[in-house]
């Protein structure tokens, strides 16, 4: 499989593409800071002329702490209004180069956020898939088959001024050339189903009916466990389609265009029966024999993820590291697949760091500012808060995740993600935000007319599952603990859903579990107070703080249920 001349063909291509790259990186990697301080003029001078780099005096900033001091750390929130202005009225309000497309994922409020992405960013992020792909075939044999890559949908829709928005890693995949795009299992169109189990069917179809994938890819590998759970549940109809050739017919009906076409294979249909009887159950090592390789996020939650998919691959299938990538910015590329070198991109953004403790513990934005540090302060095993500034508009953006270095390409730092930063949570992608939990919690209690004097959410990475532990007052209505929590549970979902997309996304496909719903006893909230304040923080700075992972909150709720 891996001697073809498709393979030596892309293999060849790839190098061409990608090989300077690769050298490149490696080169700006010996010298972080005088690389960023390139990348940071070039920014600034391309943009100098914008709303943005007029207001702020990009023309006179000369350096990294000129640019500190004129710029302030920015959120989200602290740029909608030039994203949106920008897209209606073309205005350069953040970059000289329009926006010709936007990355849309989660935001702090019920509005997603919409990332900016110009022509040349685009590009940028193509560029950096193709030498991760080259990285890899540079040093595994995984790209010798066929590749099974799980995206985004590319066109989830268009903004008011007709700019499409979606999923960029899906608007590459469709856009890839010819010699990628023919070893895809998946066709673009899968993507675009806007039924996820309709979506999930018509990915198991597919995979099943190809005995030639050797390298499977996602951003979370719950999207696998998914995936082969939803295989399992549904196998007859899958092995049925496979012996046929012919999609089920929900699947065939809810896609948009031409339907993928699937060669009529009887004996794989008979063989993959064979394997469900004996085993009860079929696993990715059944069904790709010669599967070589996973690419996909490892850090953070995902490592419980990664725990639950081992089992189900072949012996000699390791699991490679994606990397740093969110819908701001790809901050990371893998260039030693074996090594796990996921070097920082500092030839096309700029990083920023503040040390974990000390950002968390700065009184406000503007001590927190004035405290980064540059890729090439790091230190080796310590954890930080990343901030970047990117060529499409983000300046000084507060990604509010933590990494940790745990290497080094030359002078540069290796970055692993650890988790999100305070406030936030994602067990499998859906960034849930603390105000998005208060909103949807204040206001379900009020439907059911009382309040909750005490509530925290805690993400529980292991179940993939949030619980919600309560404390009602009062005066809340005399029902069953049970039936309170029950509608409770089913208010705070819809509310959660209609606040964050990708919430409800995870949701809708299973990959996140339902909410649980614990009511608590009275006087709950203040000995959690109590706890919190004998175990170090200060009484009089005290704060709830009403999300958290599980992990973190050692607080016994389980002792403090309410009677039923």
């Amino acid at each position: 499989m891996t001697d073809g001349l498709s393979y030596r063909l892309l293999r060849a291509g790839l190098a061409a593409a990608s090989g300077r790259v690769h050298r490149r990186i490696i080169e700006a990697s010996a010298d972080p800071a005088a690389t960023q301080h390139d990348v940071l003029q070039r920014i600034l001078t391309d943009n100098a002329n914008t709303i943005f780099g007029t207001d702020h005096r990009f023309g006179s900033i000369s350096g990294f702490e000129d640019f500190r001091r004129a710029v302030p750390v920015q959120t989200y929130e602290d740029l909608r209004e030039a994203i949106e202005r920008q897209e209606a009225t073309r205005d350069p309000c953040l970059t000289a180069a329009p926006p010709v497309y936007y990355n849309q994922t989660s935001g702090t409020v019920a509005a997603p956020k919409n990332i900016p992405l110009t022509q040349a960013g685009l590009a940028r992020i193509q560029r950096l898939q193709r030498l991760a792909a080259y990285a890899l075939s540079r040093s595994t044999t995984a790209l010798g088959g066929k590749v099974f890559v799980v995206s985004g949908a590319a066109h989830e829709g268009t903004m008011p001024a007709g700019t499409p928005y979606g999923s960029a890693s899906g608007q590459l995949y469709a856009s890839q050339g010819a010699l990628l795009r023919r070893r895809y299992v998946l066709p673009a169109s899968v993507s675009d189903i806007t039924d996820y189990d309709a979506r999930y069917l018509a990915m198991a179809v597919l995979g099943a009916a190809d005995r030639s994938v050797t390298t499977m890819a996602t951003a979370n590998p719950s999207t696998f466990v998914r995936l082969m759970d939803v295989l399992n549940e549904h196998a007859e109809s899958v092995i049925d389609a496979v012996a046929t050739g012919m999609l089920p017919a929900e699947c065939a009906g809810a896609i948009r265009g031409e339907e993928p076409r699937i060669r009529r294979d009887p004996q794989r249909a008979a063989a993959l029966r064979r394997r469900l009887e004996a085993a009860g159950a079929l696993t990715y090592a059944d069904i790709w024999e010669n599967l070589r390789a996973v690419v996909t996020w490892t850090g953070g939650s995902c490592g419980l993820a990664v725990e639950r998919l081992a089992p189900m691959l072949t012996s000699r299938c390791p699991v490679f590291e994606l990397g740093y990538l969110a819908s701001e910015v790809s901050g990371t590329v893998n260039i030693d697949p074996i090594e796990g070198s996921c070097v920082a991109t500092l030839a096309d953004n700029v990083f920023e760091f503040a040390e974990r403790d000390a950002w968390e513990d700065a009184a406000d934005d503007a001590d927190r500012g004035l405290q980064t540090c540059t890729l090439a302060d790091l230190e080796l095993g310590h954890d930080y808060y990343v901030i970047v500034t990117t060529a499409d508009g983000l300046y000084r953006y507060d990604m509010n995740d933590i990494v940790r270095v745990t290497g080094w390409v030359g002078r540069t730092p290796v970055l692993s993600f650890i988790q999100k930063g305070k406030g936030v949570t994602s067990i499998t992608g859906e960034k849930l935000y603390e105000s998005q939990v208060i909103t949807a919690v204040t206001t379900s209690v009020a439907e059911l007319g009382t309040v909750s004097p005490f509530f925290i959410m805690l993400a529980d990475e292991s179940e993939a599952t949030y619980t919600l532990y309560v404390e009602l007052a009062s005066t809340a209505p005399t029902r069953a603990a049970g039936t309170v929590a029950g509608d409770l549970a089913v208010l705070v979902e819809q509310s959660l859903r209609d606040a964050n997309v990708e919430y409800g996304a995870k949701r809708a496909s299973g990959r996140l579990a339902p909410l649980r719903v614990t009511l608590l006893a009275p006087g709950t909230g203040d000995a959690y107070r109590r706890q919190r304040v004998a175990d170090g923080q200060r009484d009089v700075q005290f704060k709830y703080l009403r999300l958290q992972y599980l992990a973190d909150c050692s607080f016994g709720f389980d002792a403090f249920v309410a009677a039923h």
